[in-house]
């Protein structure tokens, strides 16, 4: 097949899953593709396994870090309810790796993901200009703006099924800005545009991971890379300067006009289907403050999920993925640290910072604090998996052990 034609279809099956009706299983076929153009590499590790050797560490320690889940499944077959729950998505790591594997050499693959993004910017402000939240009217979500008061109840969904879907995907298309070699003037104008899809969508948690992503950038060019150019740091200014002209709306704005916090998400019952001993959680979040804040129902989740790993510290949920009725963490390291407990979360936390660098530590952090207010990575495939993935282990390597 063409290279060309390949990347596009490759970048398709990447993105469309995450848009409205498009269902996950794509990735299984992105899998399969993936698997096909890796065959040398997967037939080259499993002969130098059998010779013992190793020659990708990393693939090695994400196959290990499968089987031992597989084991943890076993060990917990008495809690089975049926053959479905030998299933875990730790088992989905190491194709993730090869996903991310199959991008590099083709880092075209990210220019086209760019793109799709720019394309749903534009979608989100034809919707906010015309008084909804998305065009897709079956959505259960679907709404029509009462007002433009307040930035929270004005959020764009593009072409998603949600306004926080779309808000990290404008922070993955600003991580591919420093990924994607372009024009410093097209760059600049693309993180423009980005940054205004930023503030349409209203993330409150994304805002801030946006502010944190601009300002350690700026650090990294000063102080680490020495490489500062006053003209790049144009579209941090500008966003600087729209939200401070006005603190007292930019106060309004993230905190919701003081709306009291939100409370009630998890209730006694689904606490007792999960095991949890009593109906009192720990506190996580009032150490923090944070139970002053509204945070659309994660101070009671975080609380929740912090009360079960204090239950189950060393093993979790032996690789089973805890979800409170329909809630997951809404915190990619509670999640993890909840299914799997320390041993295999500490693992995890390894083999993220053998492979950090001065290359990709400010795209690495700015995901990993994007993944504290959100369930973004560790999914097992996912658009964001892909992505940390690739910045890990491939990101501006030559070689990979």
């Amino acid at each position: 097949m063409n290279q060309k034609y390949l990347n596009i279809i490759l970048a398709l099956l990447i993105y469309l899953p995450t848009c409205a009706f498009v269902p996950l299983y794509l990735y299984l076929v992105l899998i399969a593709v993936c698997i096909y153009l890796n065959l040398g590499f997967l037939q080259r590790f499993a002969s130098n396994l059998f010779k013992g050797k190793i020659i990708d560490k990393n693939f090695a320690f994400l196959l290990l870090f499968a089987f031992i889940t597989f084991i943890y499944r076993i060990v917990d077959l008495e809690n089975w309810e049926s053959i479905k729950d030998i299933y875990s998505f730790g088992y989905l790591f190491p194709f993730t790796y090869i996903i991310a594997r199959s991008i590099k050499g083709r880092e075209v693959i990210l220019k086209y993901i760019l793109y799709f993004i720019l394309i749903e910017v534009a979608v989100s402000v034809i919707q906010y200009a015309f008084g909804v939240n998305t065009f897709y009217t079956s959505l259960r979500r679907y709404r029509v703006f009462e007002s433009y008061d307040m930035l929270y109840f004005t959020r764009t969904f593009g072409l998603g099924a949600n306004s926080s879907l779309l808000s990290f995907k404008y922070i993955f298309g600003l991580i591919l800005l420093g990924v994607i070699k372009l024009p410093q003037r097209t760059s600049i104008v693309f993180e423009l545009v980005l940054l205004i899809g930023s503030i349409i969508t209203f993330g409150r948690i994304a805002l801030i991971v946006v502010f944190f992503f601009l300002l350690l950038r700026l650090i990294d060019s000063i102080f680490i890379k020495k490489n500062f150019n006053l003209v790049n740091q144009i579209p941090f200014i500008l966003i600087v300067l729209f939200f401070a002209v006005n603190p007292t709306w930019t106060y309004n704005q993230f905190t919701r006009n003081d709306t009291v916090v939100s409370l009630g998400r998890i209730d006694i019952d689904e606490l007792e289907e999960n095991d949890i001993q009593d109906g009192e959680t720990i506190a996580f979040t009032h150490e923090f403050g944070l139970n002053k804040i509204d945070m659309s129902g994660r101070n009671e989740i975080w609380n929740t999920f912090s009360t079960y790993i204090s239950e189950n510290p060393q093993f979790g949920n032996k690789g089973k993925k805890v979800m409170f009725g329909r809630y997951h963490a809404h915190n990619s390291f509670l999640e993890l640290l909840a299914s799997y407990g320390i041993y295999m979360f500490l693992f995890m936390l390894f083999i993220i910072f053998r492979n950090m660098s001065i290359n990709n530590y400010v795209l690495i952090f700015t995901l990993g604090l994007l993944s504290f207010g959100q369930y973004l990575v560790f999914w097992g495939v996912s658009i964001f998996d892909i992505l940390f993935y690739y910045l890990i282990f491939f990101y501006k390597k030559d070689e990979n052990k």
